[in-house]
């Protein structure tokens, strides 16, 4: 199962892109979920058929992955801000957005609502 605290360990652990786009599993993908999803790479994007054109994740330019992780039930691909889920058995995805962080003032406001 994949908890907030899993999520939260691999944008530490992805915080960084890969020297070259070869440290990617990108094999992984085609593996796990290559037919699930009609995983293609065209003009090293790799392009996700599974998901409607019209989205921002249905061509993804292979040097702004982060990462590329294999769970249980799914696969992870990791990005500076968001890490998309891909289902290994149905063509399902969900998505996580990393939350903004708070600003020194909202962390001021913060404080001073509280007295």
């Amino acid at each position: 199962m994949i908890t907030k605290e899993v999520i939260k360990e691999v944008y530490r652990k992805y915080r960084k892109k890969p020297k070259s786009i070869d440290c990617l599993q990108v094999g992984l993908l085609f593996d796990a979920v290559g037919e699930t999803h009609g995983i293609e790479i065209v003009d090293d994007k790799i392009v996700i058929n599974s998901i409607e054109p019209t989205s921002l994740f249905h061509k993804i330019a292979l040097s702004r992955v982060h990462g590329i992780v294999n769970f249980e039930k799914t696969i992870a691909i990791v990005f500076h801000s968001s890490i998309l889920f891909l289902d290994k058995y149905e063509p399902e995805q969900n998505v996580h957005i990393k939350p903004q962080p708070q600003t020194f003032m909202e962390k001021i406001k913060k404080m001073l609502g509280r007295w």
